[in-house]
């Protein structure tokens, strides 16, 4: 009997020491929550324009509804100047959390160790979801840096009314739209068949339709100045001077808004743009019936070639952030498909998620239909470390050649002597 009792004995006293242990345990989980529930600030830098900003807004304020833990300080950051003000504050330390970065500008974040890498985090749903295109601009070396919000590419927009007035279809090739832009021009009444902006970034589709390109992302061979380059550039300069069908003057510093003035006026029938643009456009004037906003396919060039840039953004993550779980949660959440697809019916923006599309708000949205026959066709950029840069010297250039300073072949060679350097090659 006595060995029972000491049985008993010992039991009772382990029953009651795990009993401690666990009163111990739970204890401890009160006075000092999870890194989960711990209440967390994510600074927040966007790019997004005044007329998405809103929708942005709105689905922060939801995330922090449904995370009462987390608050999310936003703040807007000029697009131009946007790479360089992350990268400034991220070498200095200073880094937000989170930052919406244009595709471009991330191989050179990631090269150079700022920003933190997601492939732990993100699901496979995720991953088979994202268009691959898009979702390939966010990964560098290996692993994955960012999730993609957004895709966008050039198309060429016009004035349906003024082209049905006119007796003109739409052009599929270089050829015929000179002959339509030439139709369309009136200098009596002001009018223009076609408005080119000044920025490097709206020539690269005459580029391309000519045969030239860029930078060659597996040699990192310099293809700017070559005779196909020369010749995309040479047309756009013959359209302003030889034909006419451009203004003469160009104001470069506010050519986006007049440009997109006058189109909506009436005083220009054609114009390049992007998605980004149509929120803008069909506010008032010629487009606010949206069915007069023609969207097309850039034409082809002489043999048969076409391009439009690709661009993007998308959703990054400092490397220096305290609450990379936290900050990796707001942008799942703001690149859910039901959040793309706000942004996408709300600003006619192009989702990144393959399943946006078959939502019942886009299915019938033809201003975001048409530029996914746009999208389809586009071409992709150098997505290379150095490839946000490029325009550094590409711009300028370009408008020298524009404004009768230099030749077509000279500005070409200037922008291959500087990518060269900054390659260095």
């Amino acid at each position: 009997m006595s060995s029972i009792k000491k049985i008993i004995k010992r039991f009772s006293l382990l029953v009651m020491a795990v009993m401690a242990l666990a009163l111990m345990v739970t204890g401890c989980s009160k006075s000092e929550p999870t890194e989960a529930s711990k209440p967390v600030t994510i600074t927040f830098w966007h790019t997004h324009n005044a007329q998405e900003t809103p929708t942005l807004e709105a689905i922060v304020k939801d995330f922090e509804a449904k995370n009462p833990n987390i608050k999310v300080e936003l703040q807007a950051v000029p697009f131009d100047g946007g790479q360089n003000k992350f990268k400034t504050a991220a070498q200095a330390g200073n880094a937000p959390d989170v930052f919406r970065s244009e595709c471009a500008w991330t191989p050179q974040f990631a090269a150079l160790g700022l920003l933190a890498p997601i492939d732990d985090l993100v699901t496979a749903e995720d991953k088979a979801d994202f268009l691959p295109v898009a979702a390939a601009a966010y990964q560098f070396k290996g692993k994955t840096y960012g999730l993609p919000q957004v895709t966008d590419a050039l198309a060429l927009l016009y004035n349906k009314k003024m082209f049905q007035e006119a007796g003109v279809a739409v052009p599929k090739t270089m050829d015929e739209f000179l002959a339509v832009a030439q139709k369309l021009t009136n200098k009596d009444k002001g009018q223009y068949g076609f408005a080119m902006r000044g920025d490097s970034y709206w020539v690269q589709p005459f580029v391309w339709a000519f045969g030239g390109g860029l930078i060659d992302i597996n040699d990192l061979s310099v293809q700017i100045n070559n005779a196909g380059s020369v010749k995309g550039l040479q047309f756009v300069i013959d359209l302003k001077d030889k034909y006419g069908v451009i203004p003469n003057e160009m104001d470069f510093a506010n050519d986006y808004q007049n440009v997109m003035v006058g189109f909506k006026s009436g005083k220009y029938a054609m114009i390049l743009n992007g998605p980004w643009a149509t929120a803008d456009l069909l506010a008032d004037g010629e487009f606010k019936d949206a069915n007069n906003l023609g969207i097309a396919v850039i034409p082809a060039g002489p043999e048969g070639k076409f391009g439009s840039p690709m661009g993007g953004h998308g959703f990054v993550i400092s490397a220096n952030t305290k609450n990379r779980e936290a900050a990796y949660k707001l942008i799942q959440f703001v690149t859910s498909k039901e959040n793309e697809a706000k942004f996408a019916s709300a600003n006619n923006l192009l989702p990144a998620r393959k399943s946006a599309y078959d939502l019942d708000e886009l299915k019938n949205n033809r201003i975001i239909s048409d530029f996914k026959a746009v999208v389809e066709k586009a071409t992709a950029r150098p997505m290379i470390p150095e490839g946000g840069e490029i325009y550094t010297e590409f711009t300028p250039n370009y408008q020298a050649a524009l404004a009768g300073k230099k030749t077509a072949q000279q500005a070409w060679d200037d922008v291959a002597a500087a990518w060269n350097k900054l390659l260095k090659k």
